[in-house]
């Protein structure tokens, strides 16, 4: 995906990846890293917010509402 003249490539359209606009604030670590216990944290978050969604969205197709 990347090239070495730092280009993202996706679907036709490319643009110069700048690491201010790439990784958001709240996955840098200390170091300028990526935190990537942070990344996996709101990970399994937002797989549970769509698991609980989708109960949800059943429950009410199933009572006909």
């Amino acid at each position: 995906m990347f090239n070495s003249g730092g280009m993202f490539h996706c679907y036709g359209n490319s643009r110069s990846i700048d690491s201010n606009d790439a990784i958001p604030p709240r996955y840098l670590d200390a170091r300028g890293g990526i935190d990537l216990e942070q990344v996996q944290r709101d990970q399994l978050q937002a797989r549970r917010q769509v698991v609980q969604s989708m109960v949800r969205r059943l429950k009410q197709l199933w009572r006909g509402g």
